[in-house]
């Protein structure tokens, strides 16, 4: 049962990390901030945020691109990013099941405090997004789990059961772990300084031992190594790294694994301890049973066991205090951790006090007791299971748009190596479709810059969506021509288009005031619309004014009222492409594509369509230039 119960923890874990997993992003996390930055470093094998947690992202790409070539190319990357902290908090969840029965003897114990932290807020919400804290808990874990197996080989070499020396392995395994610290989530060395002394303490004479100090030291800097990656990759990728912004690679590596930034972000503090939320928020996470019953389980576990955790616990919150401003919330999990399986020490010995009473009143109480305290745990376990999901559950979540605005200018399809001028949310958008989801990889988001000598080269196919227009014109070009490319899209041409294409239907059709309407295609409608059309435009000279334009579906050769009558059924632009280039611009011959969607009301049978070109004249009334009806098989 020891072993079932630890599998059968894990499994439920699992299976409810997979229900609340996230899949998506809201538009602000698009915009910087720790969860996008691991999802690219994983995904590129570029380093993470400073200093880079090496090991954490290497291990982060191999998971990525493995999972993603078993699941296929149509697999969600944002939930299989996420999967990656699920691992870990697996892991996490299944050391403090490990732990909690080494220190209580009890399955049962085990297996209720494993459940009771894998649905704290925290741990649950980081086991489920793309972060780097429950890899962090379950290090920690690690450390404290084999640091206590070690004192355990020491009491059987006391006791004359081992020779000594013995428990080497697992010092050099703790050597190992320790160091992890430094290329992974460097607050995990808080425990560090409390391990030095339980160890010493029970044995100083290893400081003696040349030997195994030598291979403790190598295997605790060993992870160092790592950190050729972070530079290699920032050698191989400049713009990864600001190139320009440091004289040269290794003033930027030396700066970046400094961690400069993050050191800034420490908030020495006057106030009072409890303000900010700091350690309220303790009481909140594990509740105040838990909390005050781990403080007691700490004292319970022995002298030296007691300093060791209780050190680690104390450090943390200096830290934390220090850090109000800062993420203290995140970094001080593994202590919500080391909480909960002091809180289990105290359960048992409860149990042993309690039971051993009742024992004088009969075996039976024995049960009874029993099954109240599973009871009481399984109600305890429920209100934080139903109290976090809310928080916790960050798979389909409404909010998470940040993707849209990407989709809407693929689904314009635009041409083979094209860049993309859009607007901040826009460029951020379709820039994590091609890079992580892998979706049109040709097409680039480009800056101003990068689109201004784009336009003067006319090296490749530069598009600007409806919202960056004026960008386009203010810091771009103020005279480049533009041609409708879809819904969102329009293309910039160095050079006026004079010719019709071939997929579009001539007509030729003069409208008045040197326009005429040269010719039209039916395409394919997308999102809400089930209507689209694109019209062409030809300036048979200047043209004196600038025209608005109104597609009309028609029905039986008239116009189609809206389900909520409010008007007819139609797409207005207040001049072509979106609104965005004024006909007085056109220049003489020059073809101008204009795309228009429509959403048609259910049931209604489209046979024709009427484009009325029109101006709002000064004293509000509008003058009609032409009224053009196209027929629509």
């Amino acid at each position: 049962m020891n072993r079932w119960a630890g599998i059968v923890l894990v499994v439920l874990a699992l299976v409810l990390y997979l229900l609340t997993l996230d899949n998506g992003l809201r538009p602000g996390e698009l915009a910087g901030g720790d969860l996008v930055t691991h999802q690219y470093a994983q995904v590129q094998g570029r380093p993470g945020n400073a200093p880079g947690y090496p090991l954490y992202t290497m291990g982060g790409w191999i998971w990525f691109h493995g999972l993603r070539a078993l699941l296929g190319a149509t697999s969600n990357p944002t939930a299989i990013l996420s999967s990656y902290s699920t691992l870990w908090a697996l892991l996490a969840l299944w050391l403090l099941y490990r732990l909690i029965v080494d220190l209580t003897g009890r399955w049962p114990l085990g297996f209720l405090g494993g459940a009771f932290y894998a649905v704290t807020y925290f741990f649950w919400y980081y086991a489920v997004s793309t972060e780097q804290y429950a890899s962090a808990v379950a290090q920690t874990l690690a450390i404290v789990l084999l640091a206590f197996r070690w004192e355990r080989v020491q009491d059987e070499v006391d006791r004359g059961e081992r020779s000594a020396p013995a428990g080497d392995g697992l010092l050099l395994a703790l050597a190992f772990l320790s160091g992890l610290a430094l290329a992974h989530l460097v607050t995990v060395a808080f425990i560090v300084p409390p391990l030095l002394w339980f160890v010493l303490s029970r044995r100083p004479a290893l400081l003696r031992r040349a030997g195994l100090l030598v291979k403790a030291a190598g295997l605790a800097l060993l992870p160092v190594l790592s950190y050729l990656f972070v530079y290699i990759r920032g050698v191989q990728h400049p713009e990864w790294r600001g190139a320009g912004a440091w004289p040269s690679a290794a003033a930027w590596f030396i700066d970046f694994v400094s961690t400069r930034q993050g050191r800034s972000e420490l908030t020495w503090s006057i106030d009072p301890f409890w303000t900010d939320g700091f350690p309220s928020l303790m009481v909140h996470e594990l509740t105040l049973v838990v909390l005050l019953g781990g403080l007691i389980g700490i004292a319970l576990l022995g002298r030296r066991r007691a300093i060791f955790i209780g050190s680690t616990v104390l450090i943390y919150l200096v830290f934390s205090f220090i850090d109000r401003l800062g993420n203290w919330f995140q970094v001080i999990m593994p202590v919500y951790a080391l909480l909960v399986a002091a809180f289990m020490v105290f359960a048992a010995a409860l149990w042993q006090r309690i039971a051993a009473w009742l024992e004088i009143r009969g075996p039976r109480w024995r049960g009874w007791l029993a099954l109240l305290l599973i009871l009481a745990f399984a109600g305890l376990i429920t209100g934080r299971l139903l109290q976090n999901w809310p928080g916790a559950d960050q798979r389909n979540r409404p909010e998470d748009t940040a993707l849209q605005p990407g989709r809407a200018i693929l689904a314009d399809d635009p041409a083979r190596n094209a860049a993309v001028l859009g607007v901040t949310d826009e460029a951020l958008s379709l820039r994590y479709l091609t890079d992580i989801w892998g979706v049109r990889p040709d097409v680039d988001a480009v800056t101003t810059d990068q689109a201004r000598q784009i336009l003067a080269q006319a090296s490749r196919p530069l598009f600007v969506t409806r919202d960056a227009v004026a960008v386009l014109r203010e810091e771009v070009s103020a005279t480049a021509s533009l041609s409708s490319a879809g819904r969102q899209l329009a293309e910039v041409l160095p050079m006026p288009q004079r010719d019709l294409p071939a997929s579009a239907t001539a007509l030729a059709q003069s409208v008045g005031d040197g326009l005429s309407l040269a010719g039209y295609e039916f395409r394919e409608a997308q999102g809400d619309a089930s209507f689209a059309i694109r019209l062409y435009w030809r300036a048979e000279g200047a043209i004196g004014h600038d025209w608005s334009v109104s597609v009309r579906p028609l029905q039986g050769g008239s116009t189609i009222d809206r389900p909520d009558g409010d008007g007819i059924v139609q797409a207005d632009a207040a001049s072509p492409v979106h609104g965005a280039y004024p006909t007085s611009r056109w220049a003489a011959g020059e073809v101008v594509a204009d795309d228009y969607s429509v959403p048609i009301p259910d049931g209604a049978e489209i046979d024709g369509v009427e484009v009325v070109v029109y101006r709002q004249l000064d004293n509000g009334e509008f003058e009609n230039l032409a009224v053009v009806r196209l027929p629509h098989n």
